[in-house]
């Protein structure tokens, strides 16, 4: 049997618009790697599973990378480790959108991104 949905709607996460500044760090363990630098990117909405960002530097899918959150809302921050798990063009010149899936985040992490999942749209 073929499945009818759509690539869009195989996301099992809830997901909220969310714009916060973030940080990626590459986390490779390829010996000859250049040294991993921190690059700033805006994150553009958010869910348990992973985030979306836009950013100047193009990473290959599949790259693991440590992103910290920062946002108003969360003064703690945020701070999970995920892969790439798409890449598409960004409207702006020399930009692209990351869709970076979460593999290892903590409670409190989580708990952080739940409080935004529920926040009431309206007082954005």
């Amino acid at each position: 049997m073929i499945s009818e949905t759509t690539e869009d709607e195989r996301r099992c996460s809830e997901r909220r618009s969310w714009e916060c500044h973030a940080r990626l760090f590459p986390l490779s363990l390829e010996p000859r790697a250049p040294m991993p630098s921190i690059q700033a990117v805006i994150a553009r909405d958010i869910s348990e599973g992973g985030l979306q960002v836009r950013s100047d530097r193009l990473f290959a899918i599949r790259s693991r990378l440590l992103v910290e959150m920062e946002a108003v809302e969360v003064p703690e921050g945020i701070q999970a480790v995920g892969s790439v798990a798409w890449i598409s063009p960004a409207p702006s010149n020399n930009q692209w959108c990351l869709g970076i899936e979460f593999s290892d985040i903590g409670d409190m992490a989580l708990t952080s991104i739940r409080n935004i999942l529920r926040r009431d749209p309206d007082s954005d």
